[in-house]
């Protein structure tokens, strides 16, 4: 199989339907859908079986015995996916018809200047409220983040510009990354660093999905305003957190990086978010 969509599950009844619609609305038809869903209780596996049954379409589910969280379900899903190229899918999202298409055609594209790399592409995103209504049509432009950020390992230590369902990941990478270790913040950002470091990345500006924002969102777009710096030393305990995360992090990737120049990015990219 060429593309496999590797997507993550958890109590998903509401938006699924929706999500699943959007999968068999592709131009390009030419996918297989793996899930690994994480223990729920809800209506999700019937949804699934359901959709199998009426689009006749083969569905590889594993089903978790125990909760792993979504960085270990997109994990095993990894792990078990044998395509030539992997893409991640949440399950509250919906995409837009051209994404594994153009996805695909850039990829493909960026392997022929690079053969034999892990190669990896992200595009934008179009931050939607639960509704689909756009609440802005860059992810990159709302949440100030800028997509260059993944040609610099400390920016992108800093910053993620690139969610895991913006994705389409050619086999190498499967080899980079996996496992993840546990100092990995989230399964899309380990991804993005490893291949920073040693495989390409590319990047196209159209945005391949409506990116839903709700109350349950595990990870969601910030939008930064004015008293963003204020906000951060306000919530002092979470920043710290969070930078001790990046650091552990950044550590386990090598130990050649310094926690001097990390500190420095951190600097420049907090007070460019006011600009």
């Amino acid at each position: 199989m060429k593309v496999e969509i590797l997507l993550a599950t958890f109590n998903s009844e509401k938006y699924l339907p929706e999500l699943l619609e959007s999968l068999m609305e592709q131009s390009y038809t030419d996918w297989k859908l793996l899930v690994h869903d994480d223990g729920s209780h809800d209506r999700t596996l019937s949804i699934l079986r359901d959709f199998e049954k009426k689009q006749d379409r083969n569905i590889k589910i594993y089903i978790s015995k125990q909760q792993l969280g979504p960085k270990q379900s997109f994990e095993y899903l990894l792990e078990n996916s044998s395509a030539d190229y992997m893409m991640f899918c949440d399950h509250d999202d919906v995409w837009l018809p051209h994404k594994i298409k153009e996805s695909l055609a850039c990829i493909e594209q960026l392997e022929q200047k690079y053969p034999d790399k892990p190669a990896l592409v992200f595009s934008d995103l179009v931050v939607a409220d639960e509704q689909l209504k756009t609440i802005h049509s860059s992810f990159w432009k709302y949440s100030k983040v800028d997509p260059d950020n993944v040609y610099n390992c400390y920016k992108l230590l800093i910053n993620n510009p690139a969610p895991g369902c913006t994705f389409i990941m050619n086999k190498q990478v499967k080899k980079l990354v996996l496992p993840f270790p546990e100092q990995a913040r989230m399964h899309d950002w380990w991804i993005l660093l490893k291949v920073a470091e040693s495989g390409v990345i590319a990047y196209t500006k159209k945005p391949g999905l409506l990116y839903r924002q709700h109350s349950t969102n595990k990870i969601g777009a910030e939008a930064i305003k004015n008293n963003y710096l204020l906000s951060r030393v306000g919530d002092l305990s979470v920043t710290l957190k969070r930078n001790m995360e990046s650091y552990r992090m950044m550590k386990c990737l090598s130990t050649n990086y310094s926690i001097f120049k990390l500190f420095y990015y951190k600097l420049r990219i907090s007070f460019s978010k006011l600009l």
